[in-house]
């Protein structure tokens, strides 16, 4: 089973080969706000590397967000036309369930800081789903007595509210992630069933600057 893993929702865009759920090569490039120009050529030479060609892979996983406008949808158009165009599978899986992977506690709360300050949450507890991909507007932190822990890839001060808010009736560990263990996310995805390409959607909660204004007269 070979796999092609393709991340463009955050500021360094991944690409990763892995093999029957192994990861063999990934190569993380910091192209912010410039995906677009890296994405197709990193595919290239990550599958160079690995002596594969692009119709040898089984399947295709995209991260879709939420993150950037423009890199989310650069990654996931190009693993939905390329699954689509080579008749291959295609999973999707949003990164705030992706942080949590791996960790086990009674609640996971998984933080994703946005280029204006502002985060997205995602809480999960014993692995169900509570909440997915909403905004900081939206968080009820209403738990007591719980082992917790949250998940980032960058410490923030909505992280360390989160914790001193919840340190107060619960045990919190703050973990602070460099990258994803692509060999265990793998797996974790291909236990759920791939989709129809053409309805892979990105994720993209802020609100347009228009619509800002509009709510604020």
């Amino acid at each position: 089973m070979k796999t092609l893993f393709i991340d463009s929702s955050r500021k360094s865009l991944s690409v990763a080969f892995i093999e029957n759920d192994k990861l063999v090569l990934v190569s993380n490039v910091n192209s912010y706000s410039k995906h677009s120009n890296f994405l197709m050529n990193e595919i290239k030479n990550v599958l160079e590397k690995t002596n594969c060609n692009v119709s040898d892979l089984d399947d295709f996983i995209v991260l879709n967000g939420p993150g950037s406008f423009t890199g989310v949808r650069v990654g996931v158009t190009i693993a939905k036309t390329l699954a689509w165009a080579l008749n291959k599978k295609l999973y999707v899986l949003n990164n705030l369930e992706a942080l949590k992977v791996g960790i086990k506690n009674d609640v996971v709360i998984s933080v994703i800081l946005d280029k204006d300050t502002n985060s997205y949450v995602g809480i999960y507890e014993n692995n169900n789903v509570l909440e997915d991909y909403m905004s900081v507007d939206d968080v009820r932190l209403d738990f007591n007595g719980r082992n917790i822990t949250i998940a980032t890839m960058q410490d923030n001060e909505f992280v360390n509210y989160i914790k001193n808010k919840l340190m107060k009736k619960n045990n919190v560990e703050v973990k602070i992630l460099s990258d994803y263990d692509y060999s265990l996310l793998v797996r974790y995805i291909h236990e759920k069933p791939d989709i129809n390409p053409h309805l892979a959607e990105p994720i993209y909660l802020k609100k347009i600057d228009a619509e800002k204004k509009k709510n604020e007269r």
